[in-house]
């Protein structure tokens, strides 16, 4: 009798060490492809904007011939970190001021369960990620465009007003993609009735 509880203690553990492991397993590889997109290339494009103010930093970027391997980690690196800082624009102005009050989107972090994180995961990297990567895009560009007239370009020159256009064409795809990832939430965890 002691024996059969305690294979019945071990099987339960063994159910519950199975159901563990089957919420811990998630694709990473579509996790780091959306990361690099929307920080990596946007930071990459915010650095060379701002080399124009660091006269050393410019001058590497500029004869990136002569970069050795140490300096282009520490530029990977300083690009990562623009764009996170591009990063925490878009969710501490972008987001709460523009696209939350003109589009909210449902509670679903409460509905997830193990059986649906990975419809959530995919929500996350189809829409949002994208929304943030036309955001954080968005502020590199206006960086550019400061870079450009500390360059000597006048304001009414036709690659600045171009620059411009694509600020607000990339702040546009950014509210877009954030309506497309707020009906998806909609859709696929939809609201319970109290």
């Amino acid at each position: 009798m002691i024996l059969d509880l305690e294979c019945d203690s071990l099987e339960m553990e063994s159910r519950d060490m199975s159901a563990q492991s089957q919420r811990v397993e998630i694709s990473m590889a579509p996790l780091k492809w959306s990361t690099v997109l929307s920080i990596l290339l946007p930071g990459a494009l915010a650095l060379f904007a701002i080399s124009a103010f660091i006269p050393r930093l410019d001058d590497k970027i500029t004869h990136f011939e002569s970069i050795s391997t140490i300096l282009s980690i520490v530029l990977v690196m300083a690009a990562v970190l623009c764009g996170e800082v591009l990063g925490a624009i878009t969710r501490l102005v972008w987001e709460p001021y523009w696209l939350i009050p003109f589009c909210k989107s449902p509670d679903a972090l409460s509905a997830l369960k193990s059986e649906n994180l990975d419809l959530y995961d995919r929500g996350v990297e189809n829409n949002y990620k994208y929304a943030t990567f036309y955001a954080n895009f968005a502020w590199a560009v206006a960086l550019l465009i400061a870079n450009r007239l500390h360059a000597g370009d006048k304001p009414c020159s036709a690659l600045i007003w171009l620059l411009v256009v694509v600020f607000f064409v990339l702040l546009r795809a950014s509210y877009v993609q954030w309506t497309y990832f707020v009906n998806y939430l909609k859709k696929v965890f939809p609201k319970k009735e109290s």
